[in-house]
């Protein structure tokens, strides 16, 4: 059971400890429900002066003349409350969302019928049916779960109804007309106030040309971990290089291209990869290590070519195999963010580095069978689960989309488990990887393509493959990150691909940079993917994502053309208060000479030519945010012990993340941030572990981060 407690402050917030925080205490459930910061009126001025809206907006014409009600109540609106229903309809001037006004409604008795209490809208003569429509507004209530409905309608009722919180919050209706003249229509169907602003009906045409594309972002898909690449093999060139080479390499990455996550091999020295995620991690990007294979000591066949783990006693050496992956992060200085303990632990084709790990161990334990992935993976998990430094777990790391379907369901389920990690060689199925995430979230770590005499062409060939592997992976795996292979090559200028090869002390940026950064320039941890569907039947080489910041202020589109022939398309923005457009352009006939070229703005008004064989990206600013924050959202719905982790479960909310502290004492001076927070999302919810909790009692709190 629940209790409920008010804040330590009392309402005296001044240099208050536990304001806008949501507390728990695990052994006893006890959650604090804690006052704001700040007050409301407050909190609304610095929303006005964050998201002033600015003229000339990008979208369809507003239908609704007074949308904001600055021309007050009547002008284009009536109201009414009939029968036995009591309502009051007035002008609120304290707390618009914009502007000096908007539309307060108080309704203190519901009628019979929910058309008893309703605001009367403009009619939109000859609309004509089939019509699609984006009606927009902003809302707020007095009470969480107060509602509003709104209708479309002239004898046809056509409505759809919305669940308000206390902050203003941004609403979308997609809706197709089933009338011509349809009149548009609120209704309060519960009791309570509510405040309504910048309502807005948008008319969309059927575009004269071009290939329709539709932006909803009301069906949001994955938040993003980032984009990046693997520093791996062939790494004496790099460590070759003078220290201004480096440095300009590091500005390459992170800076120009926006590489997120750098992958890192247990093979390089300790020296470089020490080196190497400073580097990243100087730039807010983060470092993966990877063990392609534990030395030939912990190996069946004393060799870190294929094989499986040693044999000690007639078992397989799980737990020499955690040590020596204990040591490894020792000498790292616990630096490294993520770890995978095997890179494809199926992967056994001889000759190559590895170590064999099959789903299940081969009992009696032979040197030709194949140690336990799973009991691998625990081992090394316990071993490390209590370092307050501990890196999160990338899983299974397998070779085929095929690979990871087998052994993904032996760990998913693991406590330890933070991604599940899968590499797109061989015959891809995308949606057969996504359906066995199982409530974690999907990582493709490895992908490239070389040329051979069976099939001639490769990422060096047609940079384009890099492109469309991309796009597959974050639109039909709902993959959370994607990892090129090949980001710093040594050995190699030009005889094969990468994003930057390496040789005689020389380096060269390569066509699948400019690819990569299409991608990573744009996106990065926190960006989640939305909805973009494109006409049925149009040309299936045009494929395009998109990508909502954070802050909910800017969108980011990729469109790739990977046909021979230009065409065009025409953007549907429904409801997207677009304030900016500008544009970045890569073309394979022109790649060396104008590689990720600007073309500066652009009006998406108008349709937009895409260039044969091309990837484009748009960066679309807006006026307003689509990831409201909304404070009454900050509690603890639910806790759970399980091993070594202790989780909190608060509701998610898009574009914001939150920040752990526990403490023994409750005093002020006595909380610690949960540093090595693990955080994960499944139904609507945010889990928020601490993998190493403390054995005597604790207590835990919940805040919002602002320093986004």
């Amino acid at each position: 059971m629940v209790s409920v407690s008010q804040c330590k402050c009392n309402g005296s917030h001044e240099g208050c400890l536990f304001c806008e925080w949501a507390h728990v205490l695990p052994g006893d459930r006890e959650f604090h429900a804690c006052c704001r910061l700040m007050s409301l009126p407050l909190i609304h001025r610095l929303i006005a002066l964050l998201l002033l809206a600015g003229s000339g907006l990008i979208h369809a014409q507003n239908l609704v003349s007074n949308g904001g009600f600055e021309s007050g109540l009547t002008s284009g609106w009536s109201h009414s409350a009939s029968g036995n229903a009591r309502a009051s309809f007035s002008t609120e001037l304290s707390q618009p969302y914009e502007g000096t006004r908007a539309l307060r409604v108080a309704v203190t008795a519901l009628g019979a019928n929910v058309w008893n209490v309703q605001t009367l809208g403009p009619t939109f003569t000859n609309l004509g049916t089939g019509r699609e429509t984006t009606i927009t507004f902003r809302a707020r209530a007095a009470a969480n779960g107060t509602r509003v409905r709104m209708v479309m309608q002239t004898n046809s009722y056509q409505q759809q109804e919305f669940t308000l919180s206390t902050s203003w919050t941004y609403f979308i209706w997609k809706h197709t007309t089933v009338e011509t003249s349809p009149r548009l229509r609120i209704q309060y169907p519960t009791a309570g106030t509510v405040w309504l602003d910048e309502i807005s009906v948008e008319a969309h045409s059927t575009p004269s040309g071009g290939i329709l594309v539709t932006l909803d972002p009301s069906i949001r898909h994955q938040i993003m971990d980032g984009i990046g690449g693997s520093i791996a093999f062939n790494t004496p060139d790099y460590e070759a290089l003078s220290a201004t080479q480096k440095n300009q390499i590091e500005n390459l990455l992170y800076v120009d291209c926006g590489i997120d996550i750098v992958r890192l091999r247990t093979g390089n020295s300790d020296a470089l990869n020490n080196e190497l995620a400073m580097r990243a991690q100087r730039n807010g990007a983060k470092t993966l290590l990877t063990c392609w294979s534990p030395p030939a000591s912990l190996k069946s066949n004393n060799s870190i070519t294929s094989g499986t783990l040693r044999i000690v006693s007639g078992k397989y050496d799980y737990a020499g195999f955690a040590n020596w992956w204990y040591d490894r992060l020792v000498a790292s200085n616990w630096t490294h963010d993520y770890i995978s303990i095997q890179n494809e632990p199926s992967y056994d084709p001889g000759g190559k580095e590895t170590c064999r790990f099959f789903a299940n161990e081969t009992v009696p334990a032979t040197t030709s069978g194949s140690a336990s992935y799973r009991l691998a993976l625990q081992a090394v998990a316990n071993k490390i689960g209590n370092e307050t430094k501990a890196p999160q777990l990338i899983a299974v790391d397998a070779e085929t989309h095929q690979a990871f379907s087998t052994t993904a369901p032996t760990v998913s389920a693991l406590s330890s488990v933070n991604y599940l990690g899968f590499h797109n060689y061989g015959t891809n199925d995308f949606a057969g990887v996504k359906a066995d995430y199982n409530g974690r979230k999907g990582w493709m770590t490895e992908w490239g393509k070389d040329a051979s005499p069976t099939d001639p062409i490769g990422i060096k060939e047609s940079w384009m493959l890099l492109a469309t592997n991309i796009h597959q992976t974050l639109v039909e795996s709902d993959a959370s990150a994607y990892l090129a292979w090949r980001m710093v090559h040594g050995n190699n200028t030009g005889q094969v691909w990468a994003m930057i090869g390496v040789e005689n002390q020389q380096y060269q940026v390569q066509n699948s940079f400019y690819v990569v950064k299409h991608f990573a320039k744009e996106i990065s941890a926190g960006h989640q993917r939305f909805e973009v569907t494109k006409a049925s039947g149009s040309n299936a080489n045009i494929r395009v994502s998109g990508y909502i910041h954070p802050a909910g202020n800017k969108v980011t589109l990729i469109v790739l053309n990977t046909g021979g022939t230009d065409d065009t398309i025409s953007l549907r923005l429904r409801g997207l208060p677009v304030t900016t457009a500008t544009a970045f352009r890569t073309r394979q006939y022109d790649i060396g000479s104008s590689p990720y070229h600007s073309l500066g703005a652009v009006n998406l008004a108008n349709n937009q030519t895409i260039s044969k064989n091309s990837i484009t990206t748009y960066v679309i600013n807006l006026a307003g945010t689509l990831n409201p924050y909304n404070p009454s959202l900050l509690r603890v719905d639910g806790t759970q012990h399980s091993g070594n982790q202790f989780s909190l479960a608060i509701p998610s909310q898009p574009g914001h993340k939150f920040i752990l502290w526990k403490s023994t004492t409750l005093a002020p001076g006595d909380w610690v941030r949960v540093s090595n927070m693990i955080t994960t999302e499944s139904d609507g919810y945010l889990f928020l572990s601490d993998p190493s909790p403390d054995a005597a009692r604790s207590f835990y709190m919940v805040q919002r981060d602002t320093a986004l």
